[in-house]
């Protein structure tokens, strides 16, 4: 997004960081976990994909064994890839067997270190649920990013909202790429404490209009955490 002016960006958007970390996450159905954490303040951006499988370039359609995946980068200095995890394990159902390969639980981690975190995580819920989990750990290797259609879906179905973000951002990798629109669509799934979408507020880049529209979802849907 560097070729953009920043005249034109979201606030949110300008803010830099000297280090980013990468999770990948499976948990049922994509479009709830990437409004779930594009919400959640450190993450500074979401995308939906496939992941799991051998089966090369799968599609929605053709997922093969792949699975329903969210990707996030995070700011390891704002949130730990442990509180991602207990986030993770809060919203969904690792106890019960997915009745489809798509929908399996997984975490596919990136490093040691987050593979140390993720078994501290599992012991964590297993002793919370009294139940043995059904969650795959498995190393990352590859993940193919869904098609557009399926990203940021609580956005896309919101059109004035979303025209203005495609305004600013009128090529897909800038728009999927943007912090400001992975919030604005956690927002619109209910997610985040209600002072936490005000503090964010001005710096959305979005006019007075819309910010009405999207403060109106968000307290029409109520809290999901």
């Amino acid at each position: 997004m560097d070729h953009l002016p920043e005249e034109k960006r979201p606030a949110v958007d300008l803010a830099t960081y000297s280090t980013l970390e990468t999770a990948t996450l499976a948990m049922g159905c994509f479009w709830k976990p990437e409004a779930l954490f594009g919400a959640q303040p450190g993450v500074v951006r979401t995308r939906v994909g496939y992941a799991g499988g051998t089966t090369p370039d799968p599609t929605y359609r053709h997922l093969a064994e792949h699975m329903e995946t969210v990707q996030l980068e995070f700011d390891p200095s704002q949130v730990t890839f442990l509180e991602l995890l207990r986030l993770f394990f809060a919203h969904h159902t690792p106890t019960k067997e997915p009745y489809k390969r798509q929908y399996t639980s997984a975490i596919f981690y990136h490093s040691p270190e987050q593979e140390k975190a993720t078994k501290t995580a599992l012991q964590e819920a297993e002793k919370r649920l009294e139940a043995p989990l059904f969650t795959e750990v498995n190393p990352f290797t590859i993940f193919y990013l869904a098609e557009e259609r399926h990203q940021k879906w609580n956005l896309r179905r919101t059109p004035d909202l979303l025209q203005t973000y495609q305004a600013i951002y009128p090529k897909f990798e800038d728009f999927n790429h943007s912090t400001a629109v992975a919030r604005v669509n956690g927002y619109l799934g209910g997610f985040e404490e209600e002072h936490v979408l005000m503090e964010d507020l001005g710096g959305l880049g979005l006019p007075y209009e819309a910010q009405n529209i999207l403060l109106a979802h968000y307290l029409a849907l109520g809290k999901n955490r």
